[in-house]
């Protein structure tokens, strides 16, 4: 639990701590309705911003988990067409438009991650999309061989583009932040015993190719859960939600008060606490409905903190990690472990905890 970061993890920390009051100061101009006609377009701007810098540090993570051996993959059993349904979702509208997509046939089951497989797919249409004359289409089709299935992405090139084995060497993803590169997705396959491979085709013309282990009958099945739309219920939560006590736990003043100033303005009854001693103290007086904990903690730390609590109070409190560091598997795995009920990236700002708060009460 206090295995020694990683530089780059250390350096997520500390931008998502600067980064966090920014968007809290966002959340709360929307709240309290400032200028709503200077200060939007302005804030829009911001925001996108604030995205694109956590979305690229998040990737450069991964790149790293990836090439260190510590991304943690769970391939299970699914229908090749409905990977490559999930991954048309995904997709930008534009890219949607102009990817012919044509589905196995007949269908096959293969082994994948589904979230990183996604994502792998969706990065290959990018990159050929980045590299096709403007309004060119794109086309992903599938062949399956007794072992393996494959998806083909292909594409001519623009003639200004150039096209080889160099797009597998970088690790920044075409068409910008926020999008894995193809150095990422080809570590990605590899892991899930894959492949992934760029091929010449004809003339100018080339091709992304992803190859899938094929699913035999002992390999586990992806299990699905539907959302169950509740409404009444959900007004209920609200109405519980109102004047709720909440302890939040962290160090840095800037960011508690950005926090408590717009979980305020929501309703909610704040309290603070700078130190996992002082919060110990605090709970043991009067019990809050759910704990905020910073992890980076003078002294004890959150995750000493989290088990102190459990161990304490038991179901009575929920407590929730304020993240400032990418919710990657290896975080959420030493959260599940210290007892947190669930994890917040400090850098997606009140509006987005305050959608987490109203499920936990």
């Amino acid at each position: 639990m206090d295995k020694q970061p990683s530089l780059l993890r250390e350096l997520a920390h500390e931008l998502r701590d600067a980064l966090s009051p920014a968007r809290s100061a966002l959340d709360l101009m929307r709240l309290r309705g400032f200028a709503a006609d200077v200060s939007g377009p302005m804030a829009q701007r911001i925001e996108q911003g604030l995205k694109r810098a956590l979305s690229t540090v998040d990737a450069f993570i991964l790149a790293e988990q990836c090439e260190n051996g510590a991304a943690a993959l769970a391939p299970v059993r699914i229908s090749l067409q409905r990977l490559l349904q999930l991954t048309h979702e995904s997709l930008s509208a534009e890219l949607r438009e102009r990817c012919v997509l044509r589905p196995p046939q007949p269908d096959v089951e293969v082994m994948a991650d589904v979230g990183r497989s996604v994502a792998v797919l969706a990065a290959m249409l990018q990159q050929a999309l980045a590299a096709v004359p403007e309004g060119a289409s794109i086309e992903l089709l599938t062949d399956c061989a007794e072992e393996r299935a494959q998806v083909h992405v292909g594409f001519t090139a623009d003639a200004h583009v150039q096209v080889g084995e160099d797009w597998f060497a970088s690790y920044r993803a075409a068409g910008g932040a926020g999008l894995m590169a193809l150095r990422t997705a080809r570590c990605l396959m590899t892991l899930q015993q894959g492949a992934l491979q760029l091929a010449a085709r004809g003339t100018a013309g080339y091709e992304l190719v992803a190859s899938f282990r094929r699913a035999c009958a002992t390999d586990a099945r992806e299990g699905y859960s539907e959302p169950v739309a509740d409404a009444p219920r959900r007004a209920a939560t609200r109405a519980a939600a109102e004047g709720s006590r909440i302890l939040m736990v962290e160090d840095k003043a800037e960011v508690r008060r950005a926090y408590r100033e717009a979980l305020t303005a929501m309703g909610y009854a704040v309290t603070e606490a700078r130190s996992a001693e002082e919060a110990l103290g605090m709970t043991a007086a009067a019990l809050p409905a759910v704990v905020l904990i910073d992890i980076h903690l003078p002294g004890m730390n959150g995750y000493r903190l989290a088990q102190a609590l459990k161990a304490r109070l038991g179901a009575a409190v929920r407590l929730v990690m304020l993240s400032g560091v990418t919710l990657d598997d290896t975080t959420l795995q030493l959260s599940r472990d210290a007892g947190f009920d669930e994890c917040f990236d400090k850098g997606a700002g009140p509006k987005a905890l305050h959608a987490l708060l109203l499920r936990l009460l």
